[in-house]
Formats: structure tokens, C-alpha cells, sequence
């Protein structure tokens, strides 16, 4: 019965705070953003670390500590086959290995999340192919449809929304993305936008929508000293998320606008794989009301292109 007061307490508090760690976000690179050739298949895989240990009230630190740190492990596969020279259909999807929250309290008390996440299904179009002058512009668009509509519970407590690997909405998702290469320089910038809007579960919480913007700066390294194919990415990112809505309320500690420096280095082996290391830094951090924020992230991708 203590376990369970407890654990209601902690449900009742999360709801009222939600937590705003960084998004599952694909991995940023060289090697997703542009349409395949007919009938080439591009894997893509990665593993995601997020942890937060600070609560924020707007833009500063808040006292508020009712959860002593919020992590999450995170696998994702993103598979695209090029389907006409323009068209490339492609899915993403992923498996939480934990979601957990860890809370100040005596004894320590913990809340663990764990399972597959939403699965998206898109199809993206080549708007401007112009290999002569190497800018590239695509669109894509898809559903989000959540691998379960059902909650997890620990101890006859359905887990709060920040534990669950899926929140069993439907969603829609746009992206666009705009590349510019400078061949001889070993240089490309990429500018890529997307936007993620969710409709209400079925116990009446809506996710807020999202947009994604991001802005990267590639460099192939060519020293003497140094062997192998090796690419150098910086990306400024900003994700601004709206408000929860439960019940046709919205909730006021929720959503807000983060800017995050990533940068990331990737290495090719064999002319075939490519093994990448990116990091997440938060630049700044204005959530709404009082939330967790993000301390640090890390990923670790590998992907490869077969071509039939």
C-alpha cells in the first residue's frame, strides 16, 4: 500500500511537471537527407543516450527537484529504397531499452519505461535535382502511427506520459531539406526543417505539434597525416514544441523552444559503412512553467547504401 501511495504521488507531481528531455531525433548526417537512385536500399542505424538532472522555470535553473535525473537509451532503424529517381519511400522506427526518472525521495524511488516507440511511413520527392551547380532541394511527408495503444503500469500505477515509449497517438510528419555542395572544397551545407503534429490518444492527451529546424556545416578532412575517409559535421538545431493538451486543457508546464550545438564526426570504412559520433549541447532553454531540461545526449550511427 506504501508503494502505491508513493508511486501515485510521483504520478500526480510528473503530470503537473512534465519532463522535456531532447527528442528521438534521426541521425544527422551526410548520408539521409537526399532521394536514392531506383531500387537502392539505404539502412541506417543508431543508438541514442539523453539525459536531464536540472529543472527550469522559463530560461533559469528552478529549485524544484523532485526528480533527481531522467535518462533514456534509445535504438532506431531508419530504412529508405529509392523507388523512381524522384520518389524514395522510407520508415522509421525504434525501441526504447529505458526510460527512466529517478526521484529525490527517501527511500529512492525509480520509474522505468521500456518498449518499441511510433513507427513513421513517408515518401520523399526530389523538388530540384541539379547535380551541375550540387543543390538539392526534397520534401517528404508521412503518418506516425504508435506501435501500442497500450500504457505500462508498475505496481497498479499506469507509468506517467514521460516513462511510456509511446503515447499511442497518430501524427502526421513534413520534412524538407536543402543541400549545397562545394565539391572541390570538400564542403556541404544542409538546411533541413520537420514538423510533427499528433492527434488525441484515446485518454484524451494530445501532444503538442513540433518543428524541428536545423542548419549543418559538413567538412571532408583531407590531411596528409591523417588516414582514412573522415567528415567533420557542426549542427545548430532549434526544436520548438507546443503545449500538451489533456482533455481539451492545456498543460501549462509543457512544451517550449531549445537550441542544441551538435556537432559529430564520421568515418568510412571501406568506401561502404559509415560510423558516426554525434553529441548534443544545450545552448539555451526556455521551457514552460517547470520542467526538466536537457544536460547532454549522445549517438552513435552506422549506415550503409546497397544499390540493386
Amino acid at each position: 500500500m506504501k508503494a502505491f501511495v508513493t508511486l501515485a504521488f510521483i504520478f500526480l507531481a510528473v503530470r503537473a511537471m512534465p519532463q522535456c528531455l531532447s527528442s528521438v531525433n534521426p541521425v544527422g548526417g551526410t548520408n539521409n537527407l537526399l532521394v536514392l537512385q531506383p531500387k537502392a536500399l539505404r539502412i541506417i542505424t543508431f543508438y541514442k543516450f539523453n539525459y536531464g538532472n536540472q529543472y527550469f522555470e522559463e530560461d533559469h535553473p528552478s529549485d524544484f527537484n523532485l526528480i533527481k535525473n531522467a535518462n533514456y537509451s534509445y535504438i532506431g532503424t531508419i530504412a529508405a529504397y529509392g523507388i523512381a529517381s524522384r520518389f524514395t519511400f522510407e520508415t522509421e522506427a525504434g525501441y526504447f531499452i529505458n526510460k527512466t526518472q529517478i526521484y529525490n525521495l527517501v527511500p529512492e524511488q525509480k520509474l522505468r519505461g521500456y518498449g518499441f516507440s511510433n513507427i513513421v511511413l513517408s515518401a520523399r520527392y526530389g523538388v530540384l535535382i541539379n547535380n551541375q551547380k550540387r543543390i538539392f532541394h526534397s520534401l517528404s511527408a508521412g503518418v506516425k502511427v504508435p506501435s501500442s495503444n497500450k500504457f505500462q503500469y508498475s505496481q497498479g500505477v499506469e507509468l506517467p506520459d514521460e516513462v511510456q515509449p509511446t503515447l499511442g497517438s497518430y501524427g502526421l510528419v513534413f520534412q524538407s531539406f536543402l543541400v549545397k555542395e562545394y565539391s572541390f572544397r570538400g564542403l556541404r551545407f544542409f538546411f533541413t526543417n520537420r514538423f510533427e503534429t499528433n492527434r488525441t490518444n484515446n485518454q484524451g492527451f494530445r501532444p503538442g505539434s513540433s518543428l524541428f529546424t536545423s542548419l549543418f556545416v559538413s567538412k571532408h578532412l583531407m590531411f596528409q597525416w591523417l588516414k582514412g575517409d573522415w567528415t567533420t559535421i557542426l549542427q545548430l538545431r532549434n526544436e520548438l514544441r507546443a503545449k500538451n493538451t489533456r482533455e481539451g486543457k492545456t498543460v501549462s508546464a509543457s512544451g517550449g523552444n531549445l537550441f542544441f550545438l551538435s556537432p559529430q564526426i564520421n568515418y568510412t570504412i571501406r568506401e561502404a559503412w559509415n560510423l558516426s559520433l554525434m553529441g548534443d549541447i544545450p545552448l539555451y532553454q526556455y521551457l514552460n512553467g517547470i520542467q526538466i531540461g536537457t544536460k547532454a545526449g549522445i549517438t552513435l550511427g552506422l549506415s550503409r547504401d546497397f544499390h540493386f
